[in-house]
């Protein structure tokens, strides 16, 4: 039984607990809860920013899709059964790998013209089998426009504005509450008037 209770019953979860030492430490650090109150605050902006960024991946996704949608997949290229814009859930990965900037340049040539065009994309002649047109190339020259734009609005963009809504509201929190503002003027004036009329 006490063999049972060994190998049923493992108390090494519990050490899960010693992470409740942490809000003691919060109730003492100012500065932590500082930290902590200014992702409470971001919270409120940051679902229009992370909308921003969704409508700039599903807008590019779907033009991947219509541009590089018929490319072949090459083994030997970055554009392969994994990288790819032949499906939505694809192409929304392929643009989330080239935002976090892994091996974007490789995916872009690998999409520029003059590419094999996949098989299923090709005209057949009914009758014969033949492929109509052998020599169609996909791909497309407009890689270099949209990838390095997407790069640009996603890396330079984006992301900073993602960053800019939490120094904000870290700025918003951190303001010495001592500065005189324009109210204490008023304050002033409509006192001093009182004892200097």
């Amino acid at each position: 039984m006490v063999e049972f209770a060994k190998n049923f019953i493992n108390v090494g979860f519990l050490r899960l607990f010693r992470a409740a030492r942490l809000v003691k430490l919060l109730r003492q650090g100012y500065t932590i809860r500082i930290l902590l109150w200014t992702f409470v605050q971001s919270f409120k902006a940051l679902p229009y920013v992370i909308l921003l960024i969704a409508m700039l991946f599903f807008i590019y996704t779907i033009i991947g899709m219509q541009i590089f949608g018929n490319i072949e997949f090459n083994p030997e290229t970055e554009y392969n059964r994994h990288v790819n814009f032949q499906t939505f859930a694809a192409g929304i990965m392929v643009l989330f790998r080239c935002a976090t900037g892994e091996a974007w340049p490789s995916i872009m040539l690998a999409c520029e013209a003059g590419k094999r065009c996949d098989e299923r994309n090709h005209k057949y002649n009914l009758t014969s089998g033949k492929i109509l047109d052998p020599e169609k190339t996909c791909g497309s020259s407009m890689s270099y426009v949209y990838f390095v734009s997407f790069i640009f609005l996603c890396s330079f963009l984006m992301l900073n504005l993602f960053v800019a809504v939490i120094m904000d509201n870290f700025d918003y929190l951190t303001r010495d509450s001592s500065i005189l503002g324009a109210h204490h003027l008023d304050e002033f004036i409509r006192i001093w008037a009182e004892y200097d009329p």
